[in-house]
């Protein structure tokens, strides 16, 4: 079997059935479709209790709700397929999207490891492309240390955060099973950014990866209860201590432009919680607060040693958060946020 179709699902009744159509209307038929119920309390159980019994290639696993991690790492061990892709319960997916990837596979004199597409994301009244920002074909070992590795966590430009050369995200990116059994993650406590610990850590051990940008999958942002759709910039919580110790302890080994980047990562995340906090907290003292409580809980801190800090403006914020002059620190951030996106 070449495929392993893997569908978290959690409270997601209103867009399952189109979920699951979608995979069932595939082209390529030589798959399996694991539909992990990680403890829904709506209809979802009884919706893919339903399709199992239509289609031989449905299995259902029923488990207690521990998050998508904990999902996702029940679908890995079960999956009997050569490789391994994703579909959240509340998207769906083009009927060529196996097809493509078999064809990826099968053109390659060489073991695949990965094949990397793209996708659209789906809003109630337009679209929008998602593109891997990286110029489309195969990539051997050292055309991945060469073109992706020094960006694939963080790329910095001009003292600012620029983006992934690739997106961290799991949907897009069928991969070896051998590799996803190897690098699962192992604390399933991490509740956002669940999807970059095995993005990364797979595509690390990488050999042979394909990249383009065939929009292959339909990334629904209409879900009001999605975490992200929810627009949730606070990423100072205990769930973020838990991403960063975990691709910390993870990932250090693969070289200096990891290490650099695992670095930049924290700073990141606090510079975009600080400008949340500034624009959505009714007052400045109340947005100073947020921030000083959620440094404490997360300790996303320890993470950022200021040695590895290149950038003046950036080592200056930091350093001032470390020695808790939270007041200082933000209202530097915020009058150069102001300079930078005043008219010119």
């Amino acid at each position: 079997m070449l495929f392993t179709v893997i569908v978290p699902i959690y409270n997601v009744e209103k867009y399952l059935k189109k979920c699951i159509d979608s995979i069932l209307a595939q082209t390529f038929t030589d798959y399996e479709l694991l539909l992990v119920d990680d403890g829904s309390t709506d209809h979802c159980p009884e919706i893919c209790d339903a399709y199992e019994k239509k289609d031989k290639r449905i299995k259902v696993i029923h488990k207690p709700n521990g998050g998508l991690v904990s999902a996702r790492n029940a679908g890995i061990f079960a999956a009997k397929g050569d490789y391994i892709t994703y579909v959240d319960g509340d998207d769906w997916v083009k009927p060529q999207l196996l097809q493509f990837v078999h064809d990826r596979i099968a053109e390659s004199s060489a073991q695949v490891d990965m094949v990397i597409f793209s996708g659209e994301r789906i809003f109630s009244d337009h679209n929008e492309m998602i593109d891997n920002r990286i110029a489309e074909g195969w990539y051997d070992r050292e055309r991945l240390k060469k073109e992706v590795f020094p960006y694939l966590i963080m790329k910095w430009m001009d003292g600012r955060p620029a983006g992934h050369r690739i997106e961290g995200y799991t949907w897009n990116k069928p991969c070896r099973r051998e590799l996803q059994q190897a690098y699962y993650v192992r604390d399933e406590r991490i509740r956002m950014f669940t999807d970059e610990p095995l993005t990364y850590e797979c595509m690390l051990n990488c050999h042979n990866v394909y990249i383009c940008n065939e929009p292959l999958y339909m990334y629904n942002k209409t879900n009001a209860n999605s975490i992200l759709t929810l627009g949730n910039r606070n990423y100072l919580t205990k769930s973020f201590g838990y991403l960063l110790a975990y691709m910390n302890e993870r990932l250090k080994g693969y070289g200096p432009d990891i290490e650099r980047q695992l670095t930049e990562y924290p700073v990141f995340l606090i510079r975009r919680t600080i400008n949340h906090k500034l624009q959505t907290e009714p007052t400045f003292g109340q947005a100073v607060k947020s921030i000083k409580d959620g440094l404490k809980e997360s300790g996303i801190l320890k993470y950022i040693p200021l040695k590895k800090l290149p950038k003046q403006r950036r080592f200056l914020l930091i350093l001032m958060l470390k020695l808790h002059l939270y007041a200082p620190a933000m209202l530097m951030f915020a009058i150069k946020l102001r300079r930078q996106n005043s008219p010119k």
